[in-house]
């Protein structure tokens, strides 16, 4: 009796450590950023992508993290202005997106993103060549 209580015990604590590890567990997608809509206040940032080669999206939410170990994120604003700039441009660009949690359609579920590892040239700003100079005289 005592032996099936631990067994038990012992089942249930890997069921659980294995559901927060995935759902708060660190994870990287393979995608191409397509859009970046939401205004962080009204309207939820989201980040949206599709995976390399193929026609599954993959969107993301991008929301603070706040205090919550181990990502101490606060930066939401910050990261949906670089997809922003990713996907107008380098729309074709795969990209790692960093993140953690699960998408599950049925519960309106989104993984958060945390970072996206882009190339330099995706990510600075496109120099208008068109533009006059500036005179800082």
């Amino acid at each position: 009796m005592k032996q099936n209580l631990k067994l038990s015990l012992v089942v249930i604590l890997v069921l659980v450590l294995g559901f927060l590890y995935l759902r708060w567990g660190p994870k990287s997608w393979e995608v191409q950023i397509t859009g970046a809509t939401g205004d962080g206040r009204e309207v939820q940032y989201r980040i949206e992508t599709v995976r390399p080669d193929t026609a599954d999206t993959l969107i993301f939410m991008n929301a603070d993290a706040g205090f919550m170990p181990p990502y101490f994120k606060f930066d939401s604003a910050r990261l949906q202005a670089v997809a922003r700039r990713i996907s107008e441009e380098c729309p074709q660009e795969a990209v790692d997106i960093n993140g953690y949690g699960l998408r599950i359609r049925w519960l309106n579920m989104f993984p958060n993103a945390v970072s996206v590892d882009a190339p330099k040239h995706c990510r600075m700003a496109h120099s208008n060549p068109t533009a006059p100079p500036s005179s800082d005289d």
